[in-house]
């Protein structure tokens, strides 16, 4: 079942549009000006510092989004398996 959720995910990803959306594009844009405000009052050791987070944090989102798939299949599976027997 692991086999197939992961590829699940793998299909999921793929197909997002998520960048398409006006709401997305608009916080996207935001994020983008106050990080920048943000890199402008920081300096070397701290842009450094706060790349080192950045990237943590995504890779944490990340797998938060993954486990959020993973365990929204697996209750898909048991609530059909319910509806079948």
């Amino acid at each position: 079942m692991e086999k197939i959720i992961n590829k699940l995910f793998s299909d999921y990803l793929s197909e997002q549009n998520i960048a398409s959306r006006p709401e997305y594009s608009a916080l996207a844009k935001n994020a983008l000006q106050k990080e920048k405000e943000l890199r402008n009052k920081l300096n070397e050791e701290q842009t450094k510092c706060f790349e080192e987070l950045f990237k943590l944090t995504s890779q944490i989102h990340f797998l938060e989004v993954k486990d959020a798939f993973f365990n929204a299949c697996k209750l898909g599976a048991k609530a059909s398996k319910e509806f079948v027997i």
